[in-house]
């Protein structure tokens, strides 16, 4: 959805010139079905029309493109889709809103005629598909959709197994009759903190590419679910160095150097991370601004 409202915010002079263009070669002096059924035929991104009075009421049903109609629309007052000021123009032209008519992403061209005028509701997704302003490929979108789902749920599967898996680690030295060591309690945190990083690996892929967009996303990517994962992995990696630092110390000093170059490489990974999270953060954009029609 964020990316529909910039990619017509950066083409809008363009698709508003075709629009007002096109709208002005059609004799719009009576709403009749033959008018109707021309500017459906001539706009596939049309939706919904209606007509309004001099006083922005509406005095006509609201006609789909399904020629389904609807009356009890009939006296509402639309003035406050209107820019008073630049409707003396002749014409105005909204912006990005979500109608509760077609819970569909759109603007609305008020056009000036004879006697009122005339709303028409463009559903953006089509008029930017008109444009080849974005790609139009259901089966391509389908199978994308898909895989995702296939990668996502496999993700959420073996995240749940490896937390289970440390669960189960840690019964099975609970049972045993060996007394309990190191490993008994670090492996099962290691597995668990793994497990959290995967499972929130496919949960975000499940948001983002398969469930419906209804929420900020990034341009480029979700900085967010690549945080969470890097910080689950961290973790992990410091929980079994410090595993690693006690293993030693119990057994043999001499490979203490060892540890000390893991502990030093992930103290760089950590310096890494602190720096990718200030230039993150330092590259924050405010989103876009998008209104729902009442």
């Amino acid at each position: 959805m964020q990316d529909l409202v910039r990619s017509y915010a950066a083409n809008a002079p363009l698709i508003q010139k075709f629009i007002l263009t096109t709208l002005g070669n059609v004799s719009l002096k009576t709403l009749n079905v033959q008018l109707v059924e021309r500017l459906y035929k001539t706009f596939p991104s049309l939706e919904l029309l209606y007509k309004c009075d001099e006083g922005f009421v509406q005095n006509s049903p609201n006609i789909y493109s399904t020629s389904k109609e609807e009356h009890h629309h009939i006296g509402v007052d639309r003035s406050y889709l209107i820019d008073e000021v630049a409707i003396q123009k002749g014409f105005y032209i909204s912006e990005p809103y979500i109608s509760t008519a077609t819970r569909h992403l759109c603007i609305t061209v008020v056009y000036a005629v004879g006697d009122g005028y005339l709303f028409f509701d463009f559903r953006l997704r089509k008029l930017l598909e008109r444009f080849d302003l974005i790609e139009k490929n259901n089966l391509f979108k389908y199978m994308n959709r898909s895989s995702y789902a296939i990668i996502g749920g496999g993700l959420l599967f073996f995240g749940v197994f490896v937390v289970l898996y440390g669960f189960y680690t840690f019964a099975g030295y609970l049972i045993a009759e060996e007394p309990l060591n190191i490993d008994a309690v670090f492996k099962p945190i290691i597995a668990l903190t793994l497990g959290l990083a995967v499972y929130d690996l496919g949960k975000t892929i499940f948001e983002q590419e398969v469930l419906p967009r209804t929420q900020h996303v990034s341009e480029t990517f979700n900085a967010k679910t690549l945080l969470n994962f890097s910080v689950s992995i961290i973790i992990a990696l410091l929980i079994e160095a410090l595993l690693v630092v006690f293993k030693i110390s119990i057994h043999n000093y001499k490979d203490l150097p060892y540890a000390s170059t893991l502990i030093a490489a992930l103290a760089f990974l950590l310096l890494v991370f602190a720096v990718f999270i200030y230039l993150v953060r330092k590259s924050e954009k405010e989103p876009v601004d998008i209104r729902v029609d009442d």
